[in-house]
Formats: structure tokens, C-alpha cells, sequence
């Protein structure tokens, strides 16, 4: 993974974070990972959106959106980048109640992504992760700073594997470590209902409205595995990832056209689905 390129606190530039942050010490707060190319973040409006809903959802009042604002245009000279944005609940006093709604603003500067376009184009191959993901309603849907469930299922991934694929206590498909899940059968779009623990994540969000728009159906709700597996195409989508089809799951293999894939590539139209993205 790459170094940071830049770190800011509550809009100041710094080395590292206050030892002390809640988020740090109890994971209480939320982020978004965003991807910025020529000094403009995809989908902005979209992820800011979902930065300050579940920041809500945990009780913290995040900053006005003209001051997020002024965050991300404040690194657009980096150009393209990988960003970061967190809010962390306010205050260094030790013990889990929460004694302030307000929230620090942490933002980290990191490198684009250096796949390129070939995951988007041949697919990736992924495995089911033993770790399975707890059901939590009260934080299903956001994308809070506890990652320990992706962090294990990301450990000792055998050579030529791209992602694993989580399920939950109830054995069924939740979502990829960093990225959400979809697959097709039957020409009808599929994809977990995430009420019970996962991250709802904008491209996701992105997705589905474009495929209601194109007039393909499409089923939210909870399945077996043995729904994925007879899938006739299964993509993750991301924000830095856009669509990356999935190539195998395990041993079992997804082949053919991928018309629908394909066809949501397009409309999305996510940089990383058509062009190389360099380091620059």
C-alpha cells in the first residue's frame, strides 16, 4: 500500500493524529474514500452526502457542507489522488460515553490507485472469506472506523487473489472487504439488502439508480450462497474500483458475455473502467 502524501487536521496540515482522538482510541466516527482526478472528486456531492447521513447514524454533527467542501478543494492541486475523509467524534476524555456531538475533521492524502483498467475489463478473482460479518442493524449501512472484519478476512489470501467476499451469521453474501456485491441471473439485477451489517456505499447507490433508469430489474434482498454461485455474472463496484466483474469465486467460475456487467460499466462511466490509472 502507498505512503501518505499529506496529512490534515481540522483543515491544517500535520505529521500524525492526536494520539488521544476518539477515533483512534474507539473507532467513533466515519469516512469516505474518494478518488480525485485533475482536482476533481468523482461522485462529490454523492459521498459528502453519505459522509454527513452516517455521521447522524452515530450521533455526530458533522461539519456544513460548504466546510467539506472547502476540505476537498483544498488539495486539488494533488491532482489525482486518493482521499480520505473522516470524522472522528471531538474530545480526549477516556471512557466510551460520548460527551460532544461534534466531530474532527481528518483527511488523508494517498496516491491513485495503480490497477488500471484490466480488473474492469477481465475480471478478478476472489475467494469466500471465513470471517463472518456480525449483524448490527444500528450500524448497518454506514461505513464506520471500525474495520476489523475486513482487516481479517484481508489476511493470507493465497497468490492471483484480488478480494474475499464476507457472509453473515445467517450464511448468506454480504458484501467483497472493500467493495460491494452484485450478480445476475436471469438478466434480473441482484444485490445483498445490507439492513443487518455491511456498508452501503455510493457507487453502490450510484448503481442501482442507473440500472432503475435502463429498465433492469432489481432485487435487494438477502440469498443463500448458492444464489451467487448459480449467478450468470456477479460484479463488485467502489468508488476507486468503479465495476470490476468477478471472474471466480473459489474454484467456481463466471464466464459469457457479461451484458449487464458490461452495460453498467458503460453508464457508470468511472475512469477506472476505461483508462489506466498511473501514479503519478
Amino acid at each position: 500500500m502507498s505512503e501518505a502524501l499529506a496529512i490534515f487536521w481540522n483543515g491544517e496540515p500535520v505529521a500524525q493524529i492526536p494520539a488521544l482522538s476518539r477515533g483512534l482510541q474507539y473507532g467513533d466516527g466515519v469516512f469516505r474514500t474518494m478518488l480525485m482526478l485533475d482536482g476533481a472528486v468523482i461522485a462529490a456531492e454523492a459521498q459528502l452526502a453519505k459522509l454527513v447521513a452516517d455521521a447522524a447514524a452515530l450521533g455526530l454533527q458533522a461539519p456544513a457542507l460548504d466546510r467539506l467542501q472547502a476540505d476537498l478543494a483544498s488539495v486539488a492541486a494533488f491532482g489525482d489522488a486518493t482521499i480520505k475523509l473522516l470524522l472522528a467524534r471531538a474530545g480526549h476524555q477516556r471512557g466510551y460515553k460520548p460527551l460532544t456531538a461534534e466531530a474532527d475533521r481528518l483527511m488523508i492524502i494517498h496516491p491513485p490507485p495503480a490497477a488500471g483498467s484490466a480488473p474492469a475489463v477481465e475480471g478478478i478473482a476472489a475467494i469466500r472469506s471465513p470471517v463472518t460479518m456480525a449483524a448490527q442493524p444500528l450500524l448497518a449501512g454506514i461505513k464506520h472506523l471500525n474495520r476489523l472484519e475486513q482487516v481479517l478476512a484481508s489476511r493470507d489470501w493465497p497468490n492471483g487473489i484480488d478480494e474475499a467476499v464476507l457472509g453473515d451469521d445467517r450464511g448468506q453474501p454480504v458484501c467483497a472487504t472493500r467493495a460491494n456485491l452484485f450478480w445476475v441471473r436471469n438478466a434480473v439485477l441482484h444485490t445483498p439488502s445490507l439492513d443487518r451489517c455491511g456498508v452501503a456505499g455510493v457507487t453502490r447507490s450510484r448503481v442501482l439508480a442507473l440500472a432503475e433508469a435502463a429498465g433492469i430489474e432489481c432485487r435487494m434482498g438477502s440469498q443463500p450462497w448458492s444464489a451467487l454461485m448459480a449467478a450468470d455474472e456477479a460484479f463488485l463496484t467502489g468508488s476507486l474500483i468503479g465495476i470490476w466483474p468477478l471472474r471466480a469465486i473459489d474454484s467456481h467460475c463466471y464466464q459469457g458475455a457479461r451484458p449487464i456487467t458490461r452495460r453498467l460499466q458503460a453508464l457508470l462511466g468511472h475512469p477506472s473502467n476505461v483508462v489506466p490509472l498511473t501514479v503519478r
